[in-house]
């Protein structure tokens, strides 16, 4: 049985380098049914788990550390019988330099340890029954690649996430297949997290995304665990995440563990890339933005000063130069600009400090434009900060705390009419963790976090104020998770969150929720069944309509005027590995959630009551998930194959009735069937192209019908009879009752990487829409006109775009 740790991988390696002759040895750190189902299962599972392997069996575990003191991330443990040495078992480290081998037949054996830019260590081992042997182990830099190290021989991420992870439905993509995916413009990650299973969008024009029935809100957007609360330029067109500062995107679309909370439906976690320590320049141009990213390290000095073993750090920036460039001929009225930096520094003890922050803007000025008749100007904008302090503990646990700081904020002026709409909401938090593991099967996790969030809405115009809306809560947070490994064929995960909200004005309230998942292999490890549940809680909505493709979002807090967001849910799947050395993926998955507090706009508000302004509803999603992902060989790529029913449910507070009546119908994002085929190949044309392939198949969203018009007529009560209007009324078919036609599109991309003695250089073309699909937005409906005609608004049409990357 071959066993892994899961670590982080970017597109190149991400070794520290070493600076110093002096050798270190890296120290010796001493009520709803879905609910109910949850507990139900974990009793009956516990009780029917079998008894951990024989004491017959051994195992062995460690650390790997650099010979300046900082643990080796991504290095292979090879472990074989002193007297067979064609019997092989491997495990890879984690980014804290840990490895462990379990189920390990007592007797003599051969441990080697390799990395590349690392001198191969070789040891002889002895494992003894019922012990786990513990060992340290320190690698010495070496820039020659090592002997017999070969690729094929470590795990990939996505078998080590199968063997180590029972519930957590949980999709990677790397650097290299995010660009390799056709993207506008430039790669986006965001853009990207649309070819997963379980993932819709309403449009083209919109990089916010849905996952499993929830709305977009309800996706948790982590940039180094600091939540992006409007992670979008350009109206929501692509995403403020560039590309060359990404490691890997991961996306969990379910069962995730209770150490995460505040949304219920997905989490987006994206990882900068704190480069490898050596001067070097990523740049790009496309037709949108140039953009630069720079990486290097601290002087000798500076870290010596610093207490630091090692350290690492990169640099991006980013802005879009229409205005810059046309600037001599005329007014370009938009821009957009951001800059990230990460920092990753090694104490001599093997602490890890890492630094991360990000700022971004849009402009929209149009208020020095010639001729044009309003004074406008709209800027909108992120800003984040955080950073965490690890430290490895013996054993493999580990302990951290970490500080974020985030903040959203739009301010639109119509100069003219006095007139301003902004919007802000900001979040703090801290958080300490600690994981331990006091045997090789058993991983125990804790931690507290408190957040302090607040907003602040206001609409004025003319000296008058229409909307003055503020408010602020605190919320301490507490949870407790275990990973054990039952020995044979059974893994099991459990855990509970408890989650304190209180509000400046409304209830507090306190949330229990309880986190489950079974794993069952078969086929000797190359195969599992799997079966999660949990409660998720939310305590901020967005007000942005999803119907509309443009907008940014309006926030408000769980309080007097919104409720929270509890949302149970279940998950049923089974996956699979099949081929040689695993080259086939395949996972089967059905989900059932609810959805109790979600939220929309009053449609017969009362404007002095300013308590009434949101109805509260619910909401419930079912549906399955099919996925086929193909990793070796000379096409890669996969299959995603989603099918969704979702629906909510309101009171129809435009009917006169108290109380009044409750609505149930689709929301704009119910999209019954989703099919992404995603390829990736490279081909013999010009010296070499790679060649990215993007095809999309969607039933349509739903939507509201107009049946018809009419004339309405105003009462003049005083002469007692009817006047006939100049305004015309719609009447509605049933809400969402309709649907727009089933949406496909084809697109490419092609990537040619040019070697120089200065470094490389990458041209690229994207394509989308190649056959210029004519895929329905939305329709407008024209009753002025005998007979009454219906027009539609498409989406994007066939676009091609081109760009450059350069690196050295």
């Amino acid at each position: 049985m071959l066993t892994t740790s899961t670590t982080i991988e970017s597109e190149r390696e991400r070794a520290p380098r070493l600076r110093r002759p002096a050798a270190m040895r890296g120290p010796r750190i001493p009520p709803h049914p879905a609910t109910i189902l949850a507990l139900a299962a974990a009793a009956v599972a516990t009780a029917a788990l079998p008894a951990p392997a024989s004491a017959q069996q051994g195992g062995l575990t460690g650390r790997v550390w650099s010979d300046d003191g900082v643990p080796v991330a991504g290095a292979v443990a090879t472990l074989f019988p002193a007297a067979d040495t064609t019997r092989a078992t491997f495990a890879e480290t984690d980014r804290l330099g840990y490895f462990v081998f379990r189920d390990i037949a007592p007797g003599p054996y051969i441990l080697t340890l390799g990395r590349l830019g690392f001198g191969e260590h070789r040891d002889p081992v002895t494992v003894t029954a019922g012990a786990a042997a513990e060992i340290e182990i320190t690698l010495a830099r070496q820039a020659v690649q090592i002997e017999g190290l070969r690729v094929d021989a470590q795990r990939s991420r996505v078998r080590a996430r199968f063997e180590e992870t029972a519930g957590v439905t949980v999709q990677e993509i790397e650097r290299a297949e995010l660009k390799s995916i056709p993207g506008i413009a430039e790669s986006d990650p965001l853009r990207a997290i649309e070819v997963l299973p379980g993932v819709t969008t309403v449009s083209d024009f919109s990089a916010a995304f849905n996952v499993r029935g929830g709305s977009a809100d309800q996706n948790l957007i982590l940039l180094d665990d600091i939540p992006i609360y409007n992670p979008f330029h350009l109206g929501n067109l692509f995403s403020v995440f560039n590309a060359d500062m990404v490691a890997r995107a991961e996306l969990q679309a379910g069962g995730f563990p209770a150490e995460y909370g505040g949304r219920v439906s997905s989490v987006l976690t994206v990882e900068s890339d704190a480069g490898d320590g050596v001067m070097s320049v990523d740049a790009g141009i496309s037709i949108l933005a140039s953009r630069a990213a720079v990486d290097g390290s601290l002087p000798g000095a500076v870290e010596n000063a610093l207490g630091l073993a090692n350290s690492r750090w990169r640099v991006s920036g980013r802005r879009s130069y229409f205005d810059v460039l046309l600037s001599p001929f005329t007014e370009f009225p938009y821009h957009l600009n951001d800059l990230q930096t990460v920092f990753e520094g090694w104490t001599r003890g093997g602490n890890r400090i890492r630094l991360t922050g990000y700022t971004g803007r849009d402009v929209l000025d149009l208020t020095g434009v010639e001729d044009f008749p309003l004074g406008l100007k709209w800027e909108w904008g992120n800003d984040a900060a955080g950073g965490s302090w690890t430290n490895p503990m013996r054993g493999g646990g580990s302990m951290s705390v970490r500080a974020a700081w985030s903040r959203f904020a739009s301010d639109f002026r119509f100069a003219d009419f006095d007139a301003n709409f902004a919007t802000r909401v900001q979040r703090a938090t801290v958080e300490a963790m600690i994981e331990r593991r006091p045997t090789s099967r058993l991983r125990w996790k804790s931690g507290l976090i408190g957040n302090r969030r607040d907003y602040d809405n206001l609409a004025s115009a003319g000296g008058a104020i229409f909307d003055d809306d503020e408010g602020s809560g605190d919320e301490l947070a507490a949870y407790s998770q275990i990973h054990w490994d039952a020995g044979g064929d059974w893994l099991l995960e459990s855990g509970l969150r408890l989650d304190h909200w209180r509000p400046d004005a409304g209830e507090v309230s306190s949330t229990l929720s309880p986190r489950f998942a079974l794993k069952r292999f078969v086929r000797d490890r190359g195969s599992a069944i799997r079966l999660s549940a949990g409660r998720y809680t939310q305590f901020i909505h967005s007000l942005r309509d999803e119907e509309f493709p443009f907008g940014l979002d309006v926030w408000v807090l769980a309080g007097d005027q919104a409720p929270r967001v509890q949302s149970d849910q279940i998950q049923l799947g089974v996956e699979s590995f099949h081929g040689e050395d695993d080259a086939w993926f395949a996972s089967l998955e059905g989900y059932y959630r609810t959805f109790d507090g979600v939220i929309a706009q009053n449609a017969a508000e009362n404007p002095n009551d300013p308590l009434d302004d949101l109805v509260s509803g619910d909401g419930m999603a079912w549906g399955a998930d099919l996925f086929i992902r193909r990793d070796l060989g000379e096409t890669t790529g996969w299959l995603a194959v989603s099918f969704l029913k979702t629906d909510r449910t309101f009171p129809e507070t435009r009917v006169g009735t108290d109380p009044h009546p409750l609505i149930t119908y689709p929301p704009v994002f119910d999209r019954r069937v989703d099919v992404d085929l995603v390829l990736r190949r490279a081909i013999d044309w010009w010296g070499g192209i790679e060649m990215g392939v993007r095809a999309n198949f969607g039933t349509g969203l739903p939507y509201t019908r107009a049946l018809g018009s009419y004339n309405y007529h105003n009462g003049r009560l005083v002469e007692g009879r009817l006047n006939r209007g100049s305004e015309n009324a719609v009447v509605l078919g049933p809400r969402n009752g309709e649907r727009y036609p089933a949406r496909h599109r084809l697109d490419l991309s092609l990537r040619k990487t040019i070697e120089k003695g200065w470094g490389t250089m990458t041209p690229y073309l994207s394509v989308i829409n190649v056959y210029n699909q004519k895929n329905v937005l939305f329709y407008f409906f024209d009753y002025d006109s005998s007979p009454p005609t219906r027009s539609g608004v498409s989406m994007i049409p066939i676009l091609p775009t081109i760009g450059l990357e350069v690196s050295f």
